[in-house]
């Protein structure tokens, strides 16, 4: 014996394996491997400290089985990932392959550590079967990414990086010479064993293993266990060199990844609240330390797999926005050449001591110190920054779970309560919901007025005039009361409710703007002043029960005023409607029967999950809606979102504007109606619709019309 070596045998009595058989010295390994782990613990350490500087406050301490139950299904069944079946099953099959490959790892080190015995008979059998066939799956899965990175090059991943190729290399290496070290141990078995049956079980418990055994069938005995030993160490050394490199690559997604999976948002869509704001002594975010930890974490948990940009409408039109490259990966590499400034000044406490450095390891570190860059206009940058419709379709189909939105309504706020840096069109907006509470700038004293312009004033309650109790508030919105074409929308609505017997009060005049464009825009204040002016004249009418009708007002409503002390049952008024056929209060007297392709607003679709009330509703009607590709979960953006309805969006060379190329899709099937339920959408689509010169073949409809068309 050489301190424990254990010589290989042929078969044995009942199937087992000897761990470490014909490894010399392979005790050496159980001491080696704290360098690795003592490597990549240091690491972790290092990334924690880096989240550590963040000041931002961003509490996740909540919910605590909800938060288990999310790092289970998100990081044990890949739920997110496997969404994009190709890719998502690859990495489903790869990320399994190793959690199983790491189990069998730790069984072995076990025999030395704990001297648990060796597994035997059928239980060995299914074990290393199962090992086997899941280091299998584990290569076909990196083989596939590795062609699709390679050989597809999808435009989602437009920023491919030579460590890429290497990680991708270590960890087929690994894979393979796994399975090599197997076949060279079953083959050096057979030529020991007296009969082949001495050794057959190995076909079952390693099938794979057996396979590569025959590459090994004409080599010498002395050969094969040489070629054994040599390979097992080095096969050892790529695998506690890719343990090591885990902080420090993008294999850190590994485990940033699940922290996200746990520390996720779990709240409804909404902007992140400013308490105190009449304290604060700045606004927003100016500089990346200035971000709260999940933020940064955020940035570390970015695998640069371009899903967000695969459905971000400002890209797909040529816009600065990427919501994997100007924006995520640009703040991780700032973070990344900031952090070691940051991280001496902090432990040093003098800023002069902390910026020493050479003038080469300044230039390893950053072409320019990154002390002296502005996240919002050399990182960034301001184009970026307002490019955003917040959609929510990079958060959406992000697997990661990153955050981008409130990232970038945070760095909105600075621009525009702090540096005063937007545009005329954002600031005679701001300047319209001052002096008259809604960004048409209409003299807010004519908020009712459209009830009589759309001769409805007898079907409505308003409340502050007529004192009636009811059950909904209706909260028509600024679209309705101050937009000529939503107006009849409005009616619409109004004659539906009535129609049903809904009972329903209005608040006119002392119903203000949501606030949701300010708030969007960066201008937390001004919405706060708005959403507090909302929920007193709410609560002083005993409001308990809302009616929505943009999307934007219902998504702040029901997500965001409850951040202020607003807490209602808040509906889109799709929902009312679905609910009301479903009860057969409203019935169509006559089927449209015309073909429809069906626009999902970003605000109800993505951020509240409603797709199927709306296609209810005009199902109902008689319409015949075909399902393009950018649908529900898919569907692409109006381009108004996010404040975005105020500001002048102008065409890229190359590219149509948002709303053009949303409309080409949904005119693809030449449809009679494109149906919204949302103001902004449906002038945008109109808008659309003009410019391809298709006004005449194809008519946009709002769900509320639809339905009251099918029942005159």
């Amino acid at each position: 014996m050489m301190f424990g070596f254990h010589p290989l045998e042929g078969g044995y009595d009942v199937p087992m394996r000897i761990v470490g058989a014909n490894i010399p010295y392979e005790w050496l390994i159980y001491i080696i491997m704290f360098i690795p782990i003592g490597i990549f613990l240091y690491g972790f350490y290092k990334r924690v400290q880096v989240w550590q500087l963040a000041k931002g406050e961003i509490h996740r301490n909540d919910q605590v089985g909800q938060r288990i139950l999310s790092w289970l299904g998100y990081t044990l069944a890949q739920a997110r990932i496997i969404r994009k079946p190709l890719a998502g099953w690859m990495h489903f099959f790869l990320f399994w392959g190793f959690v199983v490959l790491f189990i069998a790892a730790g069984v072995d080190a076990s025999h030395y550590w704990l001297g648990f015995p060796h597994i035997e008979g059928a239980s060995y059998i299914g074990f290393s079967w199962l090992v086997d066939v899941f280091g299998l799956l584990a290569t076909i899965g990196i083989i596939v990414l590795a062609i699709v990175r390679y050989l597809q090059k999808p435009d989602r991943l437009n920023d491919t990086k030579a460590s890429d190729g290497w990680i991708i290399l270590l960890v087929f290496v690994i894979l393979v010479t796994g399975f090599v070290i197997e076949g060279l141990r079953i083959a050096a078995q057979i030529t020991m064993s007296t009969t082949m049956a001495q050794i057959a079980y190995e076909q079952k418990a390693s099938p794979i293993g057996w396979l590569f055994a025959g590459m090994f069938n004409n080599m010498q005995l002395d050969a094969v266990l040489m070629w054994h030993r040599v390979l097992w160490w080095f096969h050892m050394a790529i695998a506690f060199l890719f343990i090591a490199l885990i902080p420090f690559t993008k294999l850190w997604h590994i485990f940033s990844g699940m922290l996200n999976y746990a520390f996720r948002d779990l709240e409804p869509s909404a902007c992140r609240m400013v308490y105190n704001i009449e304290e604060a002594e700045t606004f927003g975010v100016e500089n990346i330390e200035e971000f709260g930890w999940k933020d940064l974490l955020d940035l570390d948990a970015c695998i640069r797999c371009g899903r967000c940009q695969e459905n971000c409408p400002a890209f797909n039109t040529g816009k600065h926005l990427n919501p994997k490259v100007t924006l995520i990966q640009a703040m991780k590499e700032h973070l990344d050449a900031k952090a070691p400034y940051l991280l001496a000044a902090k432990e040093e406490a003098a800023e002069a001591e902390a910026v020493a450095m050479t003038a080469e390891a300044e230039a390893e570190v950053a072409e320019v110190n990154p002390m002296e860059q502005s996240l919002l206009y050399d990182v960034v940058t301001t184009d970026v920054i307002w490019d955003c419709t917040n959609c929510r379709a990079c958060m959406e189909h992000c697997p990661m779970f990153i955050e981008h939105i409130p990232k970038i309504v945070d760095m909105r706020r600075n621009l525009v309560m702090w540096q005063g840096d937007m545009s005329s069109e954002a600031q005679m907006a701001f300047t319209n919901m001052e002096r008259n509470y809604n960004p048409w700038g209409v003299g807010f004293a004519n908020r009712a007025e459209w009830l009589k312009e759309r001769d409805v004033r007898d079907l409505v309650n308003l409340v502050p005039e007529d004192g009636k109790d009811f059950e909904y508030l209706l909260y028509a919105g600024c679209a309705v009361s101050f937009d000529d074409r939503y107006k009849r929308v409005g009616e619409a609505l109004v004659r539906l409710l009535d129609k049903a017997g809904v009972s329903f009060g209005y608040l006119g005049v002392e119903e203000y703007c949501c606030g949701d464009s300010a708030r969007r825009l960066g201008n937390e204040y001004l919405y706060q002043t708005l959403a507090q002016s909302n929920i007193d004249s709410f609560n002083n009418y005993g409001v308990k029960k809302i009616i929505v009708v943009c999307p934007h007002g219902y998504n702040t409503l029901k997500n965001e005023y409850p951040q202020m002390g607003g807490n209602y049952e808040v509906y889109h008024y799709t929902e009312i409607l679905a609910k009301l056929v479903a009860e057969g209060k409203l019935k169509a007297s006559h089927a449209l029967n015309a073909k429809v392709t069906y626009h999902d607003s970003c605000f109800l679709g993505r951020h509240n999950n409603v797709y199927d009330e709306p296609r209810g509703v005009i199902k109902a009607a008689g319409g015949n809606i075909v399902e393009i590709e950018k649908s529900k979960s898919f569907g692409f953006c109006c381009g108004a979102g996010g404040g975005r309805m105020w500001l002048e969006e102008d065409a890229v060379e190359g590219y149509k504007r948002i709303n053009d190329t949303r409309t080409d899709q949904l005119l693809v099937p030449e449809p009679e109606l494109i149906v919204t339920n949302c103001p902004f959408c449906l002038t945008m689509i109109d808008d659309g619709v003009k410019a391809a010169s298709k006004e005449e073949q194809t008519k946009v409809l709002d769900v509320a019309e639809v339905l009251w068309r099918s029942m005159q």
